[in-house]
Parts: structure tokens; sequence; C-alpha cells
């Protein structure tokens, strides 16, 4: 059992990567040259923190910053800055992950929003005090909201199809343990 259980980490773990690798790829592909007016929401941020609010075994930190660190280099963003916002976040959500497993939904999706607000405001303020272009305000806006009404989505599809459920009591950790 122990083994099964270890097993099937392992195997989260690689989907979660294939899943953010697909997101990345149909982000970059160049289905439209003409650039748009309004920006979409981050996909591979809504799935992460959907994830590690929920099973944050199956989402550990180094993975979080391999996928950021490679977004960041994709997407063509300063190199490990967002990866370390999300990081921060993330381990934030992953902190408060058991007192969220007994609350409502709204409740996790107010926590995850101000997660975001402040990652968002302090990626803009870092660019800003180092004189670094940046995309404008309203995009960034844009994309942030959009993040956030898309949260509900995944994390709907996380449970209804991929099974990833939040803990309840009696469950197993990652390491075999009762909660």
């Amino acid at each position: 059992m122990a083994e099964r259980s270890g097993q099937h980490f392992w195997i989260m773990r690689s989907f979660y990567l294939l899943l953010c690798l697909i997101v990345v790829f149909m982000h970059l592909l160049p289905v439209n040259t003409v650039p748009r007016g309004w920006a979409g929401p981050d996909l591979v941020l809504a799935l992460t923190f959907a994830w590690v609010v929920r099973r944050p075994e199956f989402v550990p930190p180094l993975l979080v910053a391999l996928v950021f660190v490679l977004t960041d280099l994709l997407f063509q963003r300063p190199p490990g800055l967002w990866a370390a916002l999300v990081l921060l976040g993330s381990e934030t959500l992953r902190a408060r992950a058991p007192g969220l497993r007994e609350l409502a939904f709204p409740v996790e999706w107010l926590t995850v929003t101000t997660t975001l607000i402040a990652m968002t405001l302090a990626f803009r303020l870092i660019l800003a005090i180092l004189l670094v272009d940046q995309a404008p305000l309203w995009l960034s806006a844009m994309q942030l909201v959009m993040t956030l009404l898309a949260y509900p989505l995944v994390v709907w599809l996380s449970h209804a199809i991929l099974g990833v459920r939040k803990l309840a009591p009696g469950d197993l950790d990652a390491h075999g343990r009762r909660l």
C-alpha cells in the first residue's frame, strides 16, 4: 500500500508538470500574429495554487520553482523574479492549507486572491524600482482578474477530472501518517 501511495505521488507530480508544459506550449503557439488587446488568465499559476491548497505533496517547492523559472525564460519575463514570488506565494498557501481544509471554498478563494494581489503588486513594485519596462497596468490588472475568475474552474476541473481534492481528516499524508 505504501509503495502504491508513493507511486501515486510521483505520478501526480509528473502529471502536474505535464499539464504545466501543455499550457505553456499552447500559450506559445502562434495562433494569431496580431497582438491581443486583452490578457488571459495565468492558468499555470491557477493550477499551481489549486494543487498547493488541495494536495501540497503533489506540488513540491522545487517543482514549482522549476516550472516558473522555465515560464520566466519562455515568456521573456525577468528571470527568476516571478518564480521567486510564486514560490513565496505557494509556500504561504502551503502553510495555510491545513487551516483551509475545513473551511468553505469562498474562504480559500479569498486567501488565494489576497496572495495573488500581493504577488502582482510586489512584482510591479520591484520592476518599477529597478526601472524595468512593464506591461501597462490595465493589462496586468486584467490578467489578475482573469486568473482569479479562472481559479474556481481550475479547482473544479482538478477535482472532477483529476481527483485532486482537499484532504479530509483520516486521510493519509505523503508519509503514510493519518491527518
